[in-house]
């Protein structure tokens, strides 16, 4: 096995150009948005429900700091909007606004174009398959990390 075919480099290769292709179509579509902050509205707009910013740090892998950092934006530029927590008087619910809303149903047919590409030349099966590894793999890293904390 050479270095360009270790799990490693082919993964990092593989969110590197998805990440160009992200930009490509934001940049194609005149958005506002950032690659990052795309990617946070989606998940808030294609959830359908309120989040909270622990459960976007969860969903994304990213830490609260960031989360926040890149919500403010998102705020900023009219696209969510935080709201108090009935359950929770600490905590804030994260809402798209109608902006926000625009904006991602935009960009969806094309992020779901790119999907379509990304599965180019794989069966159905192997593309289950390959999702299935993947999510296996982010899930073996996570349980490494929580075994180092504890």
């Amino acid at each position: 096995m050479t270095n360009h075919e270790r799990p490693g480099f082919l993964i990092s290769r593989l969110a590197y150009l998805f990440r160009l292709r992200i930009e490509d179509l934001l940049a194609d579509n005149n958005s506002e948005l950032s690659a990052e902050e795309s990617a946070l509205l989606m998940v808030l707009v294609e959830s359908g429900k309120p989040l909270r910013r622990g459960e976007f740090a969860g969903i994304m892998l990213r830490d609260k700091t960031t989360i926040t950092r890149q919500l403010d934006g998102l705020v900023a530029k009219g696209l969510v909007r935080r709201e108090p927590d009935p359950s929770d008087g600490r905590a804030f619910l994260i809402y798209p606004t109608s902006k926000g809303t625009r904006q991602i149903n935009r960009l969806l047919p094309h992020a779901k174009a790119l999907r379509q590409s990304l599965k180019r030349g794989l069966t159905a099966e192997e593309w289950a398959i390959g999702l299935k590894a993947m999510g296996q793999m982010k899930d073996n890293l996570i349980a490494m990390e929580s075994k180092k904390d504890a």
